[in-house]
């Protein structure tokens, strides 16, 4: 049961900072000077960059965790937890493919080396991180069900 709640816990905390991210932190980003909207926004893809891989990861990790071995769960949790489980690998395959080579050239940003299709590339990221945010979510709240499902 530690796993388990130690899963919802950690998937539910990466929820909320990737929504604080899509809600408030880039859209007040935006309404700053073109000079510190560069600066803080490479700023936070190198933090973000750095720890993501990690809580990610971890958060994956976890959910596997949960579902290995199975006779702790009920059918139904355990169908909850793989399918968690599977949205979780699927963010992190498409943030490999998406939203990850994008952060890492923002990261890189100055004034002095912003490139011409900067706003298109924070915007396709920011699509990107939508999407993926709210897949989190899903996740996190069939997470949830699956311990509410256990035995």
């Amino acid at each position: 049961m530690t796993i388990h709640i130690l899963a919802v816990v950690v998937l539910g905390l990466m929820c909320g900072s990737e929504l604080n991210v899509a809600v408030f932190a880039h859209p007040m980003l935006n309404r700053q000077p073109l000079e510190v909207h560069i600066r803080m926004r490479a700023s936070l893809a190198e933090l973000f960059g750095r720890v993501m891989p990690f809580w990610m990861g971890g958060s994956t990790l976890l959910n596997l965790l949960v579902l290995l071995p199975s006779e702790h769960l009920s059918e139904s949790a355990f169908r909850f937890a793989a399918v968690t489980f599977g949205i979780q690998v699927f963010a992190v395959v498409f943030s490999l493919v998406g939203p990850v080579p994008i952060n890492n050239r923002i990261a890189k940003w100055t004034m002095e080396s912003l490139p011409e299709d900067w706003r298109a590339q924070e915007h396709r990221w920011d699509q990107y991180h939508w999407l993926r945010t709210c897949g989190l979510i899903v996740g996190f709240a069939i997470l949830v069900l699956s311990v509410g499902g256990r035995e």
